[in-house]
C-alpha cells in the first residue's frame, strides 16, 4: 500500500512557483504569506542554484510539494541567464513540477509612494541616480521577465492584508488561479481612471440625481438600486453588460491574465456607477473574485 501511494503522489506534478518583480511591489509580502500557507520558500535563492534546489526538492525526504522562491534577476548579467535557465527548467521539469512565474508589479507613482513612506532606499539607486530614474530602469531592465510570466500582479490597489488574502485565495489551495477584478465606480467629470482595461459609460441611462427624494443618496443605497433595476431600459442593459464582462474576462483569464481593472463610470460617480458595481460584484462566475473601489464618492 505504501508503495502504491508513492506511484500515485508520481503521477502529478508538485507545485512551484518563482517570485520577482518590482522592487516595492510586495514580494516580501507575497513570499511570507505562501509561508504561512503551507509552502517552502526560499528568499533571494542564488540563479546557478534554482534547478538543483528543484531536483533535491523533488527527490528529498521532506515531501516539498509546495515550493515558492524569490528570485532576483536586476542585475544585468543575471537576466539572459534566468531567462534561458527558466526556459530549460521548464522544459525538463514538467513532468515533475507545475513551475510559474509570478511576477509583481506596480506605477511609478505608487512605487514612489510606497518608497516615500518606508524611507527606504531603492536597490538602484546609487550616486546621483533619483528614485524615480531608479524605478524607470528597474523598470526597463525587468520587462523582458514580466513579459514571459505566468501571472503579473498589479499590486497598485492592494493594501498587505488584501495582498495576503489574493494569495490565500488564489495560490494556497491548488494550482487554478483565480482572476481578480478590481470593479471600480466613477465620475467622468473627474477622469477616467488610468489603470483601466475595461471602462463602461453610464451616463444614457436614468440618473437618480434628478430626483429630489434620491439625490443624497448613493449607488449602495436599496431604493437607488430600486429605482434603477425596475426600468426596462436599465435590466435590458445590464444584461448585455453582465454577459460582455463575463465573456470578456473569461478570455483574460484564457490567456493568462489574473488581475484586471474595470471602470464603470456615470456623471459623478455617486448613483448608477455605484449601483452597477455593487450587483457585478455580487455575481458568482467561474474562476473570478472581486474587489470594489467607489473611487469619487464623497467628492461631490
Amino acid at each position: 500500500m505504501h508503495n502504491s501511494e508513492n506511484n500515485i503522489k508520481t503521477l502529478f506534478p508538485k507545485q512551484a512557483f518563482i517570485i520577482t518583480g518590482l522592487s516595492g511591489a510586495g514580494k516580501t509580502v507575497f513570499i511570507r504569506s505562501l509561508e504561512d500557507f503551507g509552502f517552502y520558500c526560499v528568499d533571494n535563492l542564488p540563479l546557478p542554484l534554482l534547478s538543483k534546489f528543484l531536483n533535491l526538492a523533488y527527490q528529498g525526504q521532506d515531501n516539498l510539494s509546495k515550493v515558492a522562491l524569490s528570485v532576483d534577476v536586476r542585475g544585468k548579467k543575471f537576466l539572459p541567464h534566468f531567462i534561458d535557465q527558466l526556459d530549460n527548467i521548464k522544459k525538463e521539469e514538467k513532468e515533475r513540477w507545475q513551475l510559474k512565474v509570478v511576477f509583481l508589479n506596480a506605477s511609478k507613482q505608487t512605487l514612489t509612494r510606497r518608497f516615500q513612506e518606508t524611507r527606504r532606499n531603492h536597490p538602484l539607486s546609487q550616486g546621483n541616480l533619483s528614485l524615480i530614474s531608479a524605478i524607470e530602469k528597474e523598470i526597463k531592465i525587468l520587462d523582458p521577465i514580466k513579459c514571459m510570466a505566468d501571472i503579473v500582479l498589479d499590486t497598485d490597489i492592494f493594501t498587505v492584508h488584501d495582498l495576503r488574502k489574493w494569495v490565500k485565495n488564489s495560490l494556497s489551495k491548488n494550482v487554478q488561479q483565480d482572476i481578480l477584478v478590481n470593479l471600480i465606480s466613477f465620475g467622468f467629470k473627474f477622469g477616467v481612471p488610468v489603470e483601466s482595461n475595461l471602462v463602461c459609460d453610464l451616463r444614457f441611462l436614468p440618473n437618480p440625481f434628478f430626483e429630489e427624494h434620491l439625490k443624497k443618496l448613493d449607488g449602495r443605497n436599496p431604493l437607488i438600486r430600486d429605482f434603477l433595476f425596475k426600468k426596462d431600459s436599465v435590466i435590458e442593459y445590464w444584461d448585455k453588460l453582465r454577459n460582455f464582462l463575463n465573456y470578456s474576462i473569461q478570455k483574460f483569464y484564457q490567456e493568462g491574465r489574473f488581475f484586471v481593472n474595470v471602470s464603470v463610470g456615470c456623471t459623478g460617480g455617486k448613483h448608477r456607477s455605484v449601483a452597477f458595481v455593487e450587483k457585478i460584484a455580487s455575481e458568482v462566475w467561474d474562476n473570478t473574485s472581486f474587489l470594489v473601489q467607489h473611487r469619487d464618492l464623497g467628492k461631490e
